[in-house]
Parts: C-alpha cells; sequence; structure tokens
C-alpha cells in the first residue's frame, strides 16, 4: 500500500498539509463560520426599531403619502427617513419624520414625501431610536 502512495506521490506531488493540520485549519474554518453566523443573529434579533411599509398612494404628481409601521419598545423615541422612488429606482424626495415615545410596541404612521418628479414607490432607508 506504501508502494501505492508513493507513486501517487511521485505523480501528484505530496500534498501542502499534512492530514492532521488540514483537519484542523477545517475545524478551525468551521468555527469561525459558525461565530460569524451567530454574531450575525444576535445583531438582527437586536435591532431595537423595526420598520414595515404599509401602503403608499399618489396624492398628486408632486407628492406621495406613505404609511408605515414602527415596530420599538414603548416610551422610544425614534428618527426614520423615508425616500420617495421614480420608475429608474432613482430618489425624487425624501423626508426625515420624528417619532415620539408611544405607549405601545406598534404604532402606524403617515408622511407625506414632496418629489421631483413622478414617484412611483417608497421605501424607509433607516429608523434608529433616539
Amino acid at each position: 500500500m506504501t508502494d501505492a502512495s508513493d507513486r501517487r506521490a511521485d505523480r501528484y506531488g505530496k500534498p501542502l498539509v499534512g492530514r492532521r493540520t488540514a483537519r484542523v485549519l477545517m475545524a478551525l474554518a468551521g468555527a469561525l463560520f459558525l461565530a460569524a453566523v451567530f454574531y450575525v443573529g444576535v445583531q438582527a434579533s437586536s435591532t431595537p426599531v423595526r420598520t414595515e411599509v404599509l401602503a403608499y398612494e399618489h396624492v398628486s404628481d408632486d407628492v406621495i403619502a406613505v404609511d408605515f409601521r414602527v415596530t420599538m419598545d414603548p416610551g422610544t423615541e425614534a428618527s426614520c427617513t423615508i425616500q420617495a422612488l421614480n420608475k429608474g429606482r432613482a430618489q425624487v424626495g425624501f423626508v426625515e419624520a420624528a417619532i415620539p415615545a408611544q405607549d405601545t410596541r406598534r404604532s402606524t404612521h403617515h408622511v407625506e414625501i414632496s418629489t421631483q418628479g413622478d414617484a412611483v414607490s417608497a421605501e424607509i432607508i433607516n429608523c434608529e431610536a433616539r
């Protein structure tokens, strides 16, 4: 059997790292991957403010109205940036809305965005606790 291993090594060359070193490196890479997944999961679950666009309506050619829901701990104030987008997904307007402290976890809000063109949709860029 060593004769076959020797012929294989002669033909293809010897491994760059030994079998034990390869196993240790694979275990280390797996541990790093699991640590990264855990970290991202913890960061995503600990987001203090979550938002969701419920609806948007074209009020006029240069105004779009947006209804959105904010989920955060009661008594928390937030600041949300909402943008209006045109057909090419370029920003044609935005507004920063101050969300006052609420008594409940979920609250619904309404803003109107003045636009510099025809808006076809709206999205929340950022919403963070103050």
